[in-house]
């Protein structure tokens, strides 16, 4: 459930701990040319990448549509790694071609890292400049440190995400919001209407799925209107979403009335209950010094004004 790539990059020694992942691939790859890439939204990201010895024009940072990719090649259902050790023989890769001979790779190995639920992180790869063969063994000893390096992703994870809707939860909003302290940004409160009535008419069952659907919904129009920022779960029916950047009132009202259409249309049985959303938005620039405590109080304020006007709407601070 990633979707954005900053994710990775606030997780506690995350950069030390890729560092020392290449450096163990290392060892049993002394020869290669090694990175790290995360797979983000149909994008590869380069994420980390071993001292370049040869004319390898791969560097840290850069990313390419997955399409074009020659990770795009491997199985990540199986969890197989893919091996070319002449890539200007493989007639299946004539489309790329073009590409690889820019970044002057022939000889690929590609390792993918897959947590235990089936999400794929992306790739360990080992690449050379001229055609060169990987032996099994080694291929199985990298397979293995992929594997140590997704077992510290998933124990990031259950720390930062909610265990219910996947969102992130309240320990990871500070680290967020600090993060992007130095850009101008808007808090939405969020708190869903009627639910309390749901779960006590339909069970607390009924009132989970609904919760994990409002997360997904949330992530859906995060993604379909390009918006940057992330969703948050604070519980209950109580959501934040942190958006980063300048934006205008009027950006802002579209993107509030996009969530509150998203959250009003539901089937026959939960619509009888009348369940919508109502948000509290509360603005900030780099410069107002405000905590995050501070700008929940206000969004907060904001949103008991949106739900004593009616609900199913939303109000600034």
């Amino acid at each position: 459930m990633i979707t954005n790539i900053k994710e990775y990059l606030l997780y506690n020694n995350f950069n030390e701990l890729a560092v020392d992942i290449l450096t163990l691939a290392k060892e049993i790859l002394p020869d290669s040319f090694l990175f790290l890439s995360a797979i983000v939204n149909n994008e590869q990201h380069i994420l980390k990448t071993s001292p370049n010895t040869e004319h390898i024009n791969i560097r840290e940072g850069i990313s390419l549509p997955l399409k074009v990719a020659v990770c795009s090649r491997i199985d990540f259902t199986k969890g197989i790694p893919l091996v070319y050790e002449d890539i200007s023989k493989e007639s299946s890769l004539d489309d790329i071609k073009g590409i690889y001979s820019n970044t002057n790779v022939n000889a690929y190995l590609g390792v993918p890292v897959i947590l235990r639920d089936g999400e794929v992180f992306g790739t360990l790869c080992a690449v050379h400049e001229k055609a060169a063969q990987f032996n099994e063994k080694s291929i199985k000893l990298i397979e293995k440190i992929a594997k140590m390096f997704s077992y510290y992703l998933e124990l990031e994870q259950l720390a930062y995400r909610d265990h219910l809707t996947g969102s992130y939860n309240r320990h990871f909003l500070e680290r967020y919001f600090n993060e992007f302290a130095h850009e101008d940004g808007a808090i939405f409160f969020l708190d869903l209407d009627c639910f309390k009535e749901i779960n006590d008419s339909l069970g607390h069952d009924t009132g989970d799925l609904i919760l994990k659907e409002v997360a997904l919904r949330m992530e859906a129009v995060m993604r379909q209107r390009n918006i940057n920022g992330a969703v948050f779960r604070l519980g209950g029916d109580e959501f934040i979403i942190n958006l980063v950047g300048k934006l205008s009132v009027q950006e802002i009202e579209e993107i509030a009335e996009a969530f509150i259409e998203r959250l009003s249309s539901w089937d026959f049985q939960i619509k009888e209950f009348n369940l919508s959303v109502s948000i509290g938005i509360v603005q900030y620039t780099n410069t107002m010094k405000l905590t995050l405590n501070k700008l929940l109080k206000k969004a907060d304020n904001a949103l008991y004004r949106a739900k004593t006007s009616g609900k199913s709407t939303y109000c600034f601070f």
